[in-house]
């Protein structure tokens, strides 16, 4: 188990040999015979769960926590929970809006206090020095920009691109903002050395719709990882 060798090989460095960040998602739930739902919510199930994964895959870095749903949770989104995976979003607080509504709905940005947020950052205070000591970097997983808009806005968002672009450009915005807190929270708070991006839908859109809606409101997040002298990896 290598972490320099992980890291070197995000910045682009030429290694020696490939380095294994692995995609745990739950699986830790599994290996710990309780529930996904319970896993997700508690700070020292997360905690043994990074240290249980790494110890088993003898991998070079392990995710806190593999949840797409976080931020979404934390900005007012209401999950369905399930017994061996993440939870899906069945109601957040834009969804049916008509777009001219849309903007002076934005939930509250949220900080450290907010959601499952004060368990991630306790777990990740009880699994960071057991994870150094195995030469394991900690990647934290923050929601990327056309994630979060997804979320808050459902199949919707696609429409407003093409219809009330204003909209959507103004909800792409606010979720970069919120990756950004994310990415805070993971790097500084927590030490998380790599905190990813993942933004899967993105791989919806089309090259354009990315570098006009996406790629701007990933800068913040990316000066942030940066500024703490953390490295950064884009998940799709």
């Amino acid at each position: 188990m290598a972490k320099e060798l992980l890291i070197r090989a995000l910045r682009g460095e030429r290694v020696e040999q490939t380095p294994w960040l692995p995609h745990s998602g739950t699986h830790a739930a599994q290996l710990l015979d309780v529930s996904a739902e319970r896993y997700l919510q508690d700070a020292e199930l997360l905690a043994r769960g990074a240290i249980l994964c790494a110890d088993h895959y003898r991998c070079d870095g392990i995710p806190l926590l593999d949840d797409p749903q976080m931020e979404a949770i934390a900005l007012g989104c209401v999950p369905h929970w399930s017994e061996q995976g993440p939870p899906s979003i069945v109601s957040s607080p834009l969804y049916g809006l008509p777009p001219a509504q849309v903007i002076a709905q934005f939930p509250p940005l949220p900080d450290e206090t907010t959601g499952r947020w004060p368990t991630v950052i306790a777990a990740g205070a009880r699994a960071k020095p057991e994870l150094e000591e195995r030469d394991v970097a900690l990647v934290g997983i923050a929601a990327g920009p056309c994630t979060i808009a997804y979320q808050l806005r459902g199949l919707a968002l696609f429409t407003d691109l093409f219809r009330h672009p204003e909209s959507a450009a103004a909800l792409f915005a606010y979720a970069g903002q919120v990756s950004a807190i994310s990415a805070r929270i993971y790097a500084e708070v927590i030490g998380c050395d790599i905190v990813a991006i993942n933004d899967t839908p993105a791989t919806m859109l089309q090259p354009a719709y990315f570098r006009q809606y996406v790629l701007p409101n990933l800068q913040p997040a990316w000066e942030i990882i940066h500024r703490a002298g953390k490295t950064s990896s884009l998940w799709a």
